[in-house]
């Protein structure tokens, strides 16, 4: 007993260590061993700054290889036409500071706009992009200005051989695939939706959440891009796995509106125990695949019973909608509420079935690459937002320009060096202020960390490379090690600026007066850059309430007037990136990030019906009833901020013409059909308005 009790523990213990410490083990090694490889490289070609290429390799190097190849990519695209702009102005400006320092700052302005806008590593190539020019003109503009055709080259070159180091290491030591870990995702979501809906609390508990949009989409599909630099993985998975995460974001948004439209009547409690015993069937249902393996045998026997539990649920909504009479909300609440709920195991079906042709590697390319054209994810522009970054990155890089033509000191550079870059690649994380902190934090302990270094290790012990690497090992490992720990590479980024330029050099000659000179002007930047956060900082709840809702108000505006290539897809991936982009901010509270989440589920919800109705509309064989295009016109009025005094008025009139509508009669059987589905995408809409509590419109509530 003691001996079974005794190995499970060590099991336990030795999986852990596998799947949590050994990861980070490898990463230490391997950004350890590229880094000293790009570094004796350089020093080889005797390049000028080597610890561009050490900087390099620790900016790049990820865990898996897919992310490594993908940023190494856009770093190099970014470092060339940043090198090559740098070019450009000093040809241009070299004697004229004035001019190069405005148009200098317009460029950093202009990559920090683009790269807030863009996604993934793209973002992070426009951001080098920006600042790139203030690492290849800052060390020399004032003295070796006519190397500067040589000097950038350099800087191009090393940053070349440290992303060639990091890829090269990364993939041929310990190498680590983004492929399996999708693959184990999608396993995850398929698990995540079925224990999420095999529990009624789930869905009838409103402040209960299972999903995390940010996470399980915008995350999954930011690793699905990465993912596109590994070769390992063929185009028909990939496919698959764009073809999953927007199946799951579907069906995580009708889960989600069913949750509101629920809310609406948790008090009715006739409603409430008709919903329960129907949603009664689908737990059934789920409850006997939850532990089993997904493996296509389950996957498709669950996909048989989930048809038949539709069917049984059909047939008791129909049966208890009979007993509703003559209360017009409530019918319309039950048949929103039955038709997501049907909606949402219809969704779950079809999710189940790709991922049995996913799993089964099925090559209808063809078909897939056709499908995959609407998948492509969408994000939300906010010009104010945009225009605050542009105000903040130009103010900062002006300033600390004007800094160093006033101040003269041949170390002022360096404190453009660590302003310009910290300020634009803080603009899109959360907490800028306590970023730079974390920087300050691994300066200081770089200070410590540097001194011992350069005054007493490298001078006494390195006498060749191999000593180089001896001693050059431990900091380096103890970079990675912060660099790998959550939350902690901010600290990491902080060691080695310090460290870079202020250790590695081709030839040594360091002193301490010089040392302390460029350790205080890198503070100094650090400093700068957090003030500009702190200076331009015109964020708050009210502000982001007001552009959240302008946002979805002009969204559902766009829905009514644009055509109808509107896909669901760019609709859903829209309004998920602006909740991505305004959560950044940390300025909500959780009660307010949850009224802006059901904010974008009703925009979202009221979208796709509104959609579904302009398509069905065009499809009548006869002339479609007017009264559609009334209906969609007083709802767009609804959502209109000019008639803020008249939502009760509006309400009531939207709800006098669903009525007329229900009655309207077709001969055909083809347009009838049409004209029940499009009567209940108005019930849906009208479940979702009468409710203002879920809307972001103005006016009386």
């Amino acid at each position: 007993m003691f001996l079974e009790l005794s190995n499970n523990i060590f099991h336990t213990a030795f999986n852990e260590w596998l799947n949590k410490d050994l990861p980070a083990v490898k990463y230490i090694i391997k950004s350890t061993l590229a880094s000293l490889l790009s570094l004796s490289i350089c020093m080889y070609f005797n390049l000028s700054m080597p610890q561009t290429s050490v900087f390099t390799v620790f900016i790049v190097m990820q865990p898996f290889s897919g992310p490594v190849f993908s940023k190494s990519f856009y770093r190099l695209i970014g470092t060339f036409i940043g090198t090559m702009m740098a070019l450009v102005l000093v040809g241009a400006y070299a004697q004229d500071r004035v001019s190069f320092t405005l148009f200098f700052a317009l460029w950093v302005g202009l990559c920090a706009a683009i790269g807030f806008m863009s996604r993934n590593f793209m973002a992070y190539g426009f951001v080098l992009s920006g600042y790139t020019i203030s690492l290849v003109t800052m060390p020399i503009i004032t003295d070796r200005i006519q190397d500067i055709f040589i000097y950038s080259m350099d800087r191009l070159s090393e940053v070349v051989i440290g992303l060639l180091c990091a890829s090269i290491i990364s993939e041929i030591l310990f190498p680590e695939k983004l492929a399996k870990t999708l693959d184990n995702l999608k396993k995850g979501k398929l698990d995540l939706l079925i224990n999420t809906f095999k529990d009624s609390e789930n869905i009838f508990d409103f402040d209960k959440q299972s999903i995390n949009y940010n996470k399980d989409i915008l995350g999954d599909d930011a690793l699905r891009v990465n993912s596109n630099f590994e070769t390992s993985m063929n185009q028909t998975k990939k496919l698959y796995h764009k073809r999953l995460n927007s199946e799951f974001m579907h069906i995580s948004t009708t889960y989600f509106s069913l949750k509101n439209v629920i809310n609406n009547n948790k008090d009715n409690s006739f409603y409430m125990d008709s919903i329960k015993s129907a949603y009664n069937l689908l737990e059934e249902c789920l409850n006997k695949y939850s532990d089993q393996p997904k493996v296509p045998e389950n996957i498709k026997a669950l996909i048989t019973n989930l048809k038949q539990t539709k069917i049984e649920i059909i047939q008791k909504v129909q049966k208890d909608k009979k007993q509703i009479i003559d209360d017009f909300d409530l019918i319309h609440d039950y048949n929103s509420t039955t038709h997501l709920l049907i909606r949402m195991i219809s969704e779950l079906s079809e999710y189940c079935t790709t991922y049995i042709n996913f799993l089964s590697d099925d090559k209808k390319i063809k078909e897939l690459g056709n499908f995959s054209q609407n998948l492509k994810f969408s994000t939300h522009i906010d010009n104010v937002l945009i225009s605050i970054i542009i105000a903040r990155s130009i103010f900062t890089c002006l300033i600390i320009m004007i800094f160093w033509m006033l101040s003269g000191s041949q170390y002022a550079s360096f404190t453009v060096m660590a302003t310009v870059p910290t300020t634009l690649l803080l603009n899109t994380v959360p907490n800028p202020v306590g970023a730079v902190k974390g920087f300050l934090i691994g300066i200081i302990i770089a200070l410590i960390i540097t001194s011992i270094y350069n005054f007493y290790i490298i001078p006494m012990y390195v006498t060749d490379v191999f000593s180089f690497w001896i001693f050059l090992s431990p900091i380096f490992a103890f970079i990675s090690l912060f660099m790998i720990l959550p939350g902690k590479s901010l600290i990491g980024f902080g060691i080695i600026a310090l460290f870079m330029n202020t250790s590695i050099y081709n030839h040594y000659n360091m002193n301490f007066i010089s040392f302390m000179d460029i350790s205080l002007a890198t503070i100094l930047g650090l400093l700068i850059s957090g003030f500009s956060f702190i200076l331009f900082d015109f964020v708050s709840s009210s502000w982001i309430e007001l552009r959240i809702k302008k946002a979805l108000l002009k969204q559902i505006d766009i829905i009514f007037k644009e055509k109808l290539a509107l896909q669901r897809v760019k609709l859903e991936s829209i309004s998920f990136d602006l909740i991505q982009k305004y959560s950044i901010l940390r300025k909500l509270d959780n009660k307010s990030n949850q009224m802006f989440f059901r904010w974008v589920i009703s925009t979202i919800e009221i979208g796709k019906a509104v959609i579904y109705i302009r398509i069905n509309s065009t499809l009548f064989l006869t002339n479609k009833p007017i009264q559609i295009h009334k209906i969609l016109t007083l709802i767009r009025k609804y959502f209109d901020d000019k008639y803020l005094k008249e939502k009760k008025e509006q309400l009531k009139e939207i709800k006098q013409n669903i009525e007329e509508f229900e009655h309207i009669h077709l001969n055909s059987a083809n347009d009838q059909i049409l004209l029940k589905d499009i009567y209940l995408n108005f019930s849906i809409i009208y479940s979702i308005i009468k409710n203002r509590e879920f809307l972001p419109i103005k006016g009386e509530i």
